[in-house]
């Protein structure tokens, strides 16, 4: 059996709402067996009590639980360095048709390797519809791309199959465009199309392949894609295979204000509204994004125990706005955080996001709502493991967990200089980098060491990335550019109508006046 004892100057074993409630040890260790955690404590004590196979870290590293990364497409190729430039989403996502086919596994392990170095060690992956030919070889490939990294991963096909244009019938609006773009578009879209039955399958096959095995690092969630993309049979369907399955069900939720006014003008109520109608809400749903919500949404989110994943860069990048966490914190609701493959700076890097989240919920005023140090790095642990249906095997170092673990090293937060009474949880969230994390353990194996990966090369993965891109670009893609280059027009006079919502904001940065 391989046994490991890993030490910190400071060990995070779990992370609170503030410094009263975060549990932090100095010269702390964990005691992990084949990937369980055994014992936490100070390292003396564990030391004297455990005669272990090998000791990792010391009094230089800060050590802390495994971030979760609760939204993800997997694509460290991101959309930008594939041409879709960052735009409203509406057209955003209609610019990234045109993205030129890749490997995916390729691509995965990448993925995989870039969450990693900034202490990632779990995500919740959600897969786009991507055509039928070759679906299920994808999923596998995406799979096996995270296993081989040594990644925890909760994975999800998304299902789209109306309103995929814009937000309004897919045949009423192609009658409006010109005949030939209209063929073209109804060719683009068929490639994709899967029945309700099919994707079923399709899920109940994936799960016994790979989310059967409890002991696995690799969970099966159900995925309908959004609330105005899927039919409402489709979600009342998917939460009997959820509780038939006892999985998770993983979606995005009013991430623009067009998406609150399509629920005003479909039902004459939020989205949000219209899911707690459909009884659709619980602890096995998450939703991502969640930004455009009113009081009475956030009260139902809270009541109903659904999580909501919070992903600030791409809000920002997508010019949806600013997700309300502060109420959402003061309702009870679980927020956990993702990257969702936009970013910042490109890199999936979740230490450089939870210090982006930190900032940007600090409202203006003397004893105005903030967000903590504590509160955000709960967001990337605890509480984003509960909608990746790994539960409480992860998000802590606590005897009984799962033994996921980074360590980071404290040379640059200390140097020159760092004032002793700054809090551990402070000193990560305020001045940790990727580039200082060291170690990177996942079910007690260490899967990155002294900055390398042990499992993989990423020279020869990058090597092959840019060989595979350096080909010339496919006439397929060349062909779907020009046809949204057309489509584009057409998409903007549709939305022209449906103005900016004209509510009180939950938050206020300044005034015109």
């Amino acid at each position: 059996m391989a046994t490991s004892l890993i030490r910190g100057k400071y060990l995070v074993s779990r992370a609170g709402t503030d410094a009263d409630s975060s549990v932090v040890i100095t010269d702390g260790a964990v005691f992990q067996r084949d990937g369980v955690i055994e014992d936490v404590g100070s390292y003396d004590d564990l030391k004297s009590r455990h005669s272990a196979d090998e000791e990792i870290g010391g009094q230089s590293y800060l050590v802390f639980p495994g971030l979760v990364n609760a939204h993800h497409h997997g694509r460290a190729i991101t959309p930008l360095q594939m041409g879709a430039c960052d735009d409203s989403l509406e057209t955003w996502i209609l610019s990234g048709w045109a993205r030129r086919p890749y490997d995916h596994y390729l691509v995965t392990l990448y993925t995989a390797m870039q969450m990693i170095e900034s202490g990632t060690t779990s995500v919740m992956y959600n897969h786009p519809q991507t055509p039928v030919s070759g679906l299920e070889e994808d999923i596998d490939r995406i799979i096996r791309g995270f296993s081989d990294a040594g990644m925890r991963t909760a994975f999800s096909v998304y299902f789209r199959d109306q309103n995929r244009v814009v937000y309004d019938d897919d045949e009423r609006f192609m009658a409006g465009l010109p005949s030939d773009l209209a063929s073209s578009l109804r060719k683009f879209l068929a490639a994709s199309n899967l029945s309700a039955d099919d994707y079923f399958d399709l899920f109940e096959r994936t799960y016994r392949k790979y989310g059967a095995d409890p002991s696995s690092r690799v969970r099966v969630l159900l995925s309908p894609s959004n609330v105005q993309w899927a039919s409402d049979d489709f979600l009342q369907r998917t939460k009997e295979y959820a509780a038939r399955y006892n999985t998770g069900i993983h979606i995005h939720l009013v991430e623009t204000y067009y998406q609150k006014q399509y629920g005003i003008r479909t039902w004459g109520k939020t989205p949000v509204a219209h899911l707690n109608d459909l009884g659709f809400l619980g602890p096995e749903v998450s939703c991502a994004h969640a930004i455009w919500l009113t009081d009475d949404d956030i009260d139902l989110l809270g009541q109903s125990n659904t999580t909501l994943c919070h992903n600030v860069s791409s809000n920002l990048r997508l010019k949806n706005g600013v997700a309300p966490v502060n109420s959402m914190w003061a309702r009870g609701v679980n927020v956990a955080m993702g990257t969702d493959s936009t970013a910042i700076n490109d890199d999936d890097d979740m230490l450089q996001e939870m210090r982006l989240v930190s900032k940007i919920h600090r409202q203006p005023g003397i004893g105005a709502p903030a967000v903590s140090s504590h509160q955000v790095l709960r967001m990337a642990t605890l509480n984003a493991a509960a909608p990746t249906f790994f539960h409480d095997e992860i998000g802590a170092l606590e005897v009984g967990r799962r033994a996921d673990v980074v360590l980071l090293d404290m040379t640059y937060i200390q140097d020159p200089y760092l004032d002793p009474d700054v809090h551990a949880v402070d000193a990560l969230l305020y001045r940790g980098k990727a580039r200082n994390v060291d170690t990177v353990i996942i079910d007690g194996e260490v899967v990155l060491r002294n900055g390398r990966f042990t499992r993989i090369s990423k020279e020869d993965v990058l090597a092959e990335l840019r060989d595979r891109f350096a080909r010339p670009l496919e006439t397929s893609v060349v062909e779907t550019r020009q046809m949204v280059e057309r489509l584009l027009p057409h998409v903007e006079r549709f939305y022209q109508s449906w103005g900016p919502d004209e509510g009180s904001p939950h938050y206020r940065y300044n005034s015109r006046s």
